[in-house]
């Protein structure tokens, strides 16, 4: 069975399936919105969440040679805290 975020919210807290999918739907909209509001994020114990500019620039198709343009855009880069990569590789000594 797969593990769900809404499933673990419901045992840790004692609440029902469907309160912690409510929970967890406000919570992701809080971080949406928090995320769209300073570019960096900072949960801590868990990661920091980045946003990065990249600028619009050209590239060409390696097949026949041609070059397109593509605009400027913003793409959200996510760093995990020590205690989150340790949690991940228990077995490994995290610096």
């Amino acid at each position: 069975m797969e593990a769900t975020v809404e499933k673990n919210l419901a045992e840790i807290l004692g609440i029902s399936l469907h309160e912690a999918d409510k929970i967890w739907n406000a919570t992701e909209k809080a971080l949406i919105k928090s995320i769209t509001e300073d570019p960096e994020l900072r949960l801590r114990g868990f990661g920091t969440f980045v946003t990065v500019d990249h600028p619009a620039g050209t590239v060409k198709n390696p097949a026949t040679g041609e070059a397109y343009a593509y605009p400027a855009y913003k793409s959200v880069d996510f760093r995990a805290s020590k205690d989150l990569r340790q949690a991940v590789n228990p077995d490994h000594p995290v610096k």
